[in-house]
């Protein structure tokens, strides 16, 4: 489910992630989000894309779910974790504060 949603914010996704340039196991959610990190740097992405992405992370960093928590934080924003990345304009609550931990 998480791979068709980010692959609905960003075509492509899946495809990538079923390939032999994903480098992650595709078993667990982290995976997901590691995979996403690696390819959002290497593809362009539109700022309506970031915003969508955002709403993913915001909502999994802060629901109830800790492996989704963990995920999102620890195998996405980790990896992407920089003061100009586009991403963070988008960020709430703590995303964004896990964000600015890791700058």
């Amino acid at each position: 489910m998480l791979v068709s949603e980010l692959d609905s914010i960003l075509p492509g996704f899946a495809a990538y992630y079923q390939s032999d340039e994903n480098l992650f196991d595709t078993r667990t959610s982290c995976a997901v989000f590691a995979a996403c990190s690696h390819f959002v740097w290497g593809q362009p992405v539109a700022d309506e894309a970031w915003s969508r992405l955002a709403a993913v992370v915001n909502r999994d960093a802060a629901g109830s779910d800790e492996v989704a928590s963990e995920a999102a934080c620890t195998c996405l924003l980790e990896n992407l974790a920089d003061p100009s990345h586009p991403l963070k304009r988008y960020l709430e609550g703590d995303a964004i504060r896990y964000w600015i931990a890791w700058e």
